[in-house]
């Protein structure tokens, strides 16, 4: 949970990988270990150390996995992300203002005054997307329209 605001927060896809990655550097390191347990190096390793960083990894992930849904509960979600998606369309900059700001004066005063309005939306638009699709979370950039 985050502290304070009782949503839990989901992993994106690169953080998951990211860790997983730590995760793997840690295992090879104590497998090294083992295989050079004589040397020098072997002996400077903290065994207990990596083996408590893993255990942190894994708690990590699992902690910050997104919640298993039933259909009710999972069409209900996707119902709020299709109406938060209808405030959102609403008022954002185009693909054009946003790849042309030198044609279009106040752009980016315009984009930031809309992120500013939104905020809260545009946070629980992300959350319903790493819950809903976990694997493929779409940003909300896709709402905009091309002019």
């Amino acid at each position: 949970m985050v502290r304070g605001k009782g949503i839990k927060e989901i992993l994106t896809p690169a953080e998951k990988e990211a860790l997983n990655d730590q995760k793997r550097e840690l295992e090879t390191t104590l497998k090294e270990k083992k295989e050079y347990s004589g040397s020098t190096a072997g002996q400077s390793i903290d065994e207990n150390r990596i083996k408590r960083e893993i255990g942190r990894i894994d708690k990590a992930i699992a902690d910050r996995e997104p919640p298993r849904l039933n259909a009710v509960r999972k069409d209900k979600l996707a119902k709020e992300l299709s109406e938060i998606e209808g405030r959102l369309s609403q008022g954002i900059p185009s693909r054009y203002e946003m790849d042309h700001p030198e044609k279009n004066a106040g752009a980016v005063r315009k984009h930031m005054r809309w992120t500013d309005v939104n905020r809260a939306d545009i946070m629980r638009y992300k959350h319903l997307q790493r819950t809903l699709n976990p694997d493929n979370p779409e940003s909300y950039e896709r709402l905009r329209k091309e002019k």
